[in-house]
């Protein structure tokens, strides 16, 4: 029982390291959208795409925690800019069928 026990912990605790390294990876923060599910033939398909989209670049690039603060505002703002030019650029290869077999497109901030 006791070695159930140790190992389980063991598990546990492995797993939650590679969490955490993981969400320490260097380089900005990313995200993948996936479209695998979606008809990107139909415009509610695009239309679906784009939205996750766009939740994916607000999650990349936050609002900033003080708002008034205008140098957090114009980070955030340089953030989304950078993050859905390389949005749209992957977005452009896969309706136009380039780099349909992906099925996901990256969404990243700006290197810091």
């Amino acid at each position: 029982m006791n070695a159930i026990i140790a190992m389980t912990s063991a598990a546990l605790l492995s797993l939650a390291a590679n969490q955490a390294a993981a969400q320490t990876e260097p380089g900005p923060p990313k995200a993948a959208v996936s479209y695998a599910d979606l008809d990107l033939s139909q415009a509610a398909g695009r239309a679906a795409l784009e939205a996750r989209i766009s939740g994916a670049v607000k999650r990349v690039c936050p609002e900033p925690n003080q708002p008034y603060n205008l140098a957090n505002v114009q980070l955030t703002r340089t953030c989304r800019t950078s993050a859905w030019a390389g949005a749209k650029q992957q977005l452009a290869a896969v309706l136009d069928g380039r780099n349909f077999a992906e099925a996901a497109i990256r969404v990243s901030g700006p290197a810091h």
